[in-house]
């Protein structure tokens, strides 16, 4: 088995916005992505998640909330997603596991990221 790490991209869509997500990628795409050995194609994330934060009308935070793939409002997804290579603005390794952890912590929830997000 391939040993996967945490990234985190932001990509841009055909209006121009960035968007931003976390999941995990095979170790060995990463870095033939960031040497730029690979410079087109898809590459595949899994266990993709972000977390936002939460503003009232007033603008004043209000907590954060967490997506992830194949989970709550985004069950239909599988956990999966596909990104074009030469649509990447940013790539960087993170602590996708500890980010996760945090939030379970300061909400009191229990997740758990080793559990098969399409369960």
């Amino acid at each position: 088995m391939e040993e996967l790490i945490w990234i985190k991209i932001e990509t841009t869509k055909g209006n121009d916005d960035v968007w931003s997500f976390k999941g995990q990628v095979v170790k060995s795409i990463f870095e033939s992505i960031v040497s730029g050995q690979l410079t087109s194609g898809f590459f595949k994330m899994e266990q993709v998640y972000w977390i936002i934060n939460k503003y009232d009308d007033d603008r004043t935070k209000q907590g954060k909330e967490l997506y992830q793939y194949g989970k709550g409002e985004l069950k239909a997804y599988r956990g999966d997603m596909y990104s074009r290579i030469d649509h990447l603005v940013t790539i960087a390794p993170i602590d996708g596991e500890m980010e996760i952890a945090q939030y379970d912590k300061e909400k009191g929830k229990h997740l758990s990221v080793v559990s098969d997000i399409r369960s």
